[in-house]
């Protein structure tokens, strides 16, 4: 049902879960964003995040959110690498895509650092944004590695 607003009619906020979905996903695009620009360029986070940040303002994205993971995804960088190599059997880390290796290292992040964060939600994002940003198949594969990963590293597998 799509309702027009009228002048004056007060908006109907949406459930807060909703709301903190819709900017949490957006927080993980700006992510994706500032980790790709930073790896492709060889500069540290930093200045992607101040520049998305200010690109922002203002916006849906919940920027301390995108603050909290893409500074904490890039200060993690070898052991996400670690994992990735652990979960994506028989790939290289030089042969996986840039984007997916960064969705990957951002979802291993979540996994790690955000135990709060229902295992579900994170490969769903990932996923979603492999589909929206990744090549062909980038869907599938970043899937298989989130959930063997996320089985290792929440669900008492090995190393």
């Amino acid at each position: 049902m799509n309702a027009t607003l009228r002048r004056g009619e007060p908006r109907t906020a949406r459930p807060e879960s909703q709301d903190t979905g819709t900017s949490r996903h957006k927080a993980r695009e700006l992510t994706l964003l500032a980790l790709y620009q930073s790896d492709i360029s060889g500069d540290g986070i930093h200045r992607a995040v101040g520049q998305l940040c200010e690109d922002n303002a203002g916006g849906r994205a919940d920027l301390d959110y995108f603050q909290k993971v893409a500074a904490g995804t890039w200060s993690r960088l070898e052991e996400l690498d670690r994992w990735i190599t652990l979960g994506a059997r028989n790939w290289s880390l030089s042969r996986i895509s840039t984007i997916d290796r960064n969705i990957l290292r951002q979802g291993v992040y979540e996994l790690l650092a955000e135990p709060e964060l229902p295992i579900q939600v994170v490969i769903d994002e990932a996923i979603e944004l492999s589909k929206r940003y990744g090549g062909d198949g980038s869907g599938s594969f970043v899937n298989g590695v989130m959930d063997n990963l996320a089985s290792r590293i929440r669900g008492g597998g090995t190393e």
